[in-house]
């Protein structure tokens, strides 16, 4: 009897004790940043890219690159699959892919990445911008750190364990600042503790006219229930835009909203029945008025991960794309349709003039 008893207390204590040193564990490391921290370039020695922008024509292009582990033949349990960290022989050929998809584009002035990982279990400890940097070796590039979690539980039985990454943006010219800033949050307890510390990498160019150029990567909130943290995130960040345009500066925002446009068919590429909110979403219209939404409603850019990506079954949306200030033309934007081979989003370009 007492041995039975024994076994008992061990059997809800090994899990109790599990879950209480994991939790004081992330305690202990969370990952605390400061509202807004200044960055540095990335191997500043190798980079010769001017100080000034004179040409008033420009090119950008923004891709979630998936962290290297969310390629076409994978799901995730997050969005109702089942694998966690894929093998690390297909996360060696989506990273292979994703530096290759970027040579293909590497003649853009200005490049967001996001999900860039550079020591994550889920990605092998590839470090992601190491090898983007070497494909864009004469680039000025500058990474934001968003994911610092020294062990994720879930799911129980394959964790994601050690995650590390965050934003990546490179350009052919050398900014006059770069900012991390840190966007309102997640703040329920303990989850928060295993979350993303989303933010903006805002970064600062001189143009030949006096003015600036204020470029803004972004990823913004995805699994908030009710809305709440992205409204928050969104007018923060409005209210950084609006800053800088009344200074006469020139403002161009890009990366993953986690939200279709506001004109944007949500059903348009609907295989089956979409209940998920995060795809039932729709950005608002008015978000600053006199401002553009740049998006290409032609080409999908994300696919959802509840199953191996199949054109004919697997739900896409657009939630990846740009805005603009009013002193921006835009002459271009177009959604690149890579097939989801290497990530669960296609990159999307755009071409602006700056009106001067």
């Amino acid at each position: 009897m007492k041995k039975g008893v024994l076994i008992l207390i061990i059997v809800i204590a090994l899990p109790v004790l599990y879950l209480g040193s994991t939790i004081l564990l992330a305690y202990m490391t969370e990952f605390r940043p400061e509202a807004v921290e200044n960055l540095d370039l990335l191997y500043p020695k190798s980079t010769s890219a001017p100080t000034i922008i004179q040409d008033s024509v420009l090119t950008f292009l923004t891709w979630n690159i998936g962290y290297g582990g969310l390629g076409a033949e994978t799901d995730f349990f997050y969005d109702g699959g089942t694998m966690s960290v894929a093998p690390e022989d297909w996360v060696k050929k989506y990273t292979q892919g994703i530096y290759t998809t970027v040579k293909q584009h590497a003649d853009a002035d200005f490049l967001f990445f996001q999900e860039v990982d550079r020591k994550s279990k889920r990605s092998h400890y590839i470090d992601e911008v190491d090898g983007i940097k070497k494909t864009l070796w004469n680039d000025a590039a500058v990474f934001a750190l968003n994911y610092d979690v020294k062990f994720l539980p879930e799911p129980l039985l394959h964790p994601l364990g050690r995650i590390y990454g965050g934003l990546l943006s490179c350009s052919k010219f050398s900014p006059i600042a770069s900012q991390r800033v840190a966007l309102p949050n997640i703040t329920d307890f303990p989850r928060k503790l295993f979350y993303l510390q989303r933010c903006l990498l805002m970064q600062r160019f001189r143009l030949s006219n006096g003015k600036e150029l204020i470029v803004i990567n972004a990823h913004f909130e995805a699994y908030d229930e009710g809305g709440k943290v992205k409204v928050e995130q969104m007018a923060l960040t409005r209210k950084l835009m609006e800053a800088e345009y009344r200074k006469g500066n020139y403002v161009v925002l890009g990366g993953d909203w986690n939200i279709a446009p506001p004109d944007f068919n949500i059903h348009k590429w609907e295989k089956e029945k979409q209940n998920d909110p995060l795809y039932l979403l729709k950005n608002n219209p008015v978000y600053i008025p006199g401002w553009k939404y740049a998006t290409d409603n032609t080409t999908p850019s994300n696919r959802k991960n509840n199953h191996a990506f199949d054109p004919k079954t697997t739900y896409t949306t657009v939630i990846d794309y740009f805005f603009v200030s009013p002193n921006i033309e835009l002459l271009e934007v177009k959604g690149i349709n890579a097939g989801f081979a290497y990530s669960d989003h296609n990159p999307v370009g755009m071409k602006i003039k700056l009106r001067r």
